[in-house]
């Protein structure tokens, strides 16, 4: 009778345990649906950016207003498109560039890259191609992009080359939406150290996302530069580190005009003997005045001066 009942009980206990292992598991499967890894979308939607900004480039003010938008392509690319306007010396600035890329946020980007912009300062244009990519560690992003450069000016120098150029970026996030960044840029045939810094406001008081950014730039010969804005994000609520891993890939613009202003200082100067041609002329009242060939250029030039 004992062992009966002994073994009534001990049937009846395991019973109630396969029962409550079987309905946890009943609640953790959802039928069709294995478990699986997440993984996240390389462009977590239609999102873009605008921003505003000012500053200095070799002592020659600039100020431009920048643009993009990205744009999913299934679930592993995307798209980046750029643009800006502006003034540097109170001359134009134009440009714009793309990026195609795979992206795996919690991982890495690897893609294409090309752009080109114009100064009207120095009648010069750049083209860039090449390949860039991103590494993610928990608060630290390395960035980077290499390839070729197309580099044409024709005043006040002439400069005509194809160089390589490379830039990188590692990045710390304080905080999520505290970026502090080094880097360095070839460019131009020039070397510069790289410093920034972009801090994401409260989105409770700007919902859509709006940060405050700095940048430098100090290079050979003595180059300079400093920068600093304000940016608009477009898309969904969320921290600044989520917004450069699942939104838009860096634009590279401000460097490109750094490549521009570099390569102006390696261009060909004439000097009075190769400004060869007629004159000068001194008009009655002492106004000097002529024309010739610029041998540096291969144009034709023209020259007043009041004496």
């Amino acid at each position: 009778m004992l062992k009966r009942s002994f073994f009534m009980s001990t049937t009846a206990l395991a019973g109630g345990c396969l029962f409550a292992v079987s309905a946890l598991a009943a609640d953790l499967y959802v039928a069709g649906e294995p478990v699986l890894p997440t993984v996240l979308p390389a462009v977590s939607g239609v999102n873009g950016k605008i921003s505003l900004e000012g500053g200095a480039l070799d002592a020659e003010g600039f100020a431009a207003f920048k643009g993009s938008i990205s744009l999913p392509l299934g679930q592993q690319f995307g798209l980046q498109v750029d643009g800006a306007v502006g003034v540097l010396d109170e001359e134009f600035i134009g440009g714009g560039g793309g990026h195609l890329f795979w992206r795996d946020p919690s991982i890495a980007l690897l893609g294409i890259y090309g752009s080109y912009t114009t100064i009207e300062a120095l009648d010069g244009d750049i083209a860039r191609l090449g390949v860039e990519g991103e590494y993610y560690w928990n608060q630290l992003t390395l960035k980077a992009v290499i390839g070729a450069e197309f580099i044409d000016i024709d005043a006040p120098v002439d400069y005509d080359g194809t160089n390589l150029f490379a830039f990188s970026d590692l990045s710390y996030y304080a905080n999520d939406n505290l970026e502090l960044s080094v880097g360095h840029r070839y460019t131009g045939e020039k070397h510069a150290l790289a410093l920034g810094v972009e801090y994401q406001l409260s989105q409770q008081v700007f919902a859509s996302g709006v940060s405050l950014f700095a940048e430098g730039r100090i290079g050979e010969d003595d180059y300079k530069g400093a920068w600093a804005g304000v940016r608009m994000y477009l898309g969904d609520e969320k921290t600044l580190i989520r917004r450069h891993r699942e939104d838009d890939p860096t634009d590279w613009e401000e460097d490109n005009l750094l490549g521009i202003v570099n390569a102006a200082g390696n261009g060909c100067v004439p000097n009075a003997a190769e400004l060869r041609g007629e004159g000068p002329y001194t008009s009655g009242e002492g106004f000097i005045y002529g024309e010739g060939y610029n041998t540096c250029t291969g144009k034709e030039v023209y020259f007043a001066s009041d004496g």
